[in-house]
């Protein structure tokens, strides 16, 4: 049974280099804070959209503390929304 977990970030300047923005910067599902990316490990993925565009999973590392983005040569303009999304899977075992 799958879990998912989204988070919104609206880019504050333009991104043109390797950048860590801290998951306290962003937003969740329901449009709190939030403190930590959660349902990280082994049995989860995560994607990644910019400007609602999915990305290579080259480009970005996700750690519970923060996202790093790279746009290799790109450039993520200042007002582009960021919505990282991670699922997770868990079985359940019945009787």
């Amino acid at each position: 049974m799958p879990a998912v977990q989204r988070y919104f970030y609206i880019v504050g300047t333009d991104i043109e280099a390797p950048e860590v923005i801290p998951a306290t910067q962003f937003t969740g599902d329901s449009r709190g804070p939030v403190s930590e990316f959660t349902n990280l490990g082994q049995s989860s993925y995560s994607n990644l959209y910019v400007n609602g565009i999915l990305q290579e999973s080259g480009i970005y590392s996700v750690s519970s503390n923060a996202l790093t983005i790279n746009p290799n040569g790109g450039i993520i303009f200042a007002g582009e929304p960021i919505i990282l999304e991670i699922v997770q899977f868990s079985a359940q075992v019945l009787p």
